[in-house]
């Protein structure tokens, strides 16, 4: 009994030292985001503007990628989550806001890929907006994909709103272990005027497939079935 009460601690501990170990992803951007603008700034002086872009896949893949997302709270609008802390699944959160339009064909693709992957994968949309707006724009997603808001004029969650949106922008794309791992961080594709419909879908497929691969683990999801375009989808 003594023994197997020793072992059970032992077990603890090291769990507990494990969780210690973890780097919240609010101490890596912390610690790296001064040198990351002012990269950026020195780039956008010189013109060099697919430089400065190129610049956050750098830092997410060099010093924010293996860090733990921090225990972040929203508002519930038709979903049973309020924080990061209630994650169970892998998941892709991405950042909306009713004055910076989505990609034509983004939100069709969005929504049969959440039918398609919902049972293994969280998807999630956070407004950052008012109940009033959120509620006319949440028409448009899936029943699978969970909406949330932080209204900024309630000043709630502002811990939420400076790591997940005033650090690295509007428009991005956050894909989490089951565990609350940092597996990757993008840009959403813009909204490009000079692209066919057909391009605008291809390009929102590709790009959301490409998230979902990022989740890289046995959730008996097949990567070489994911959709690389309109042909495959």
């Amino acid at each position: 009994m003594a023994r197997t009460l020793l072992i059970f601690l032992l077990s603890v501990l090291s769990l507990a030292a494990q969780e210690n170990d973890k780097t919240l992803f609010s101490d890596a951007l912390r610690l790296n985001i001064d040198a990351y603008n002012q990269r950026v700034d020195e780039a956008l002086v010189l013109g060099d503007l697919d430089f400065a872009k190129s610049l956050l896949d750098t830092l997410v893949k060099t010093k924010l990628q293996g860090s733990y997302i921090d225990p972040l709270q929203f508002e519930r609008f038709d979903s049973g989550i309020a924080s990061t802390e209630e994650l169970e699944k892998p998941t892709i959160l991405l950042t909306y806001s009713s004055w910076c339009i989505p990609s034509e064909g983004e939100i069709p693709v969005l929504n049969k890929l959440s039918q398609r992957y919902g049972d293994m994968i969280d998807f999630i949309v956070l407004f950052w907006d008012s109940k009033s707006t959120v509620r006319q724009m949440a028409k448009q997603f899936d029943k699978n994909i969970h909406i949330v808001y932080v209204d900024e004029t309630q000043n709630k969650h502002m811990q939420t709103v400076n790591l997940l949106k005033h650090a690295l922008g509007l428009s991005l794309s956050f894909v989490l272990g089951a565990d609350g791992e940092i597996l990757d961080i993008n840009r959403r594709p813009p909204n490009q005027m000079n692209l066919t419909e057909n391009q605008l879908f291809n390009q929102n497929i590709v790009f959301l497939s490409r998230q979902i691969a990022a989740i890289n683990i046995d959730h008996n999801i097949n990567i070489n079935d994911l959709p690389e375009s309109i042909a495959t989808f």
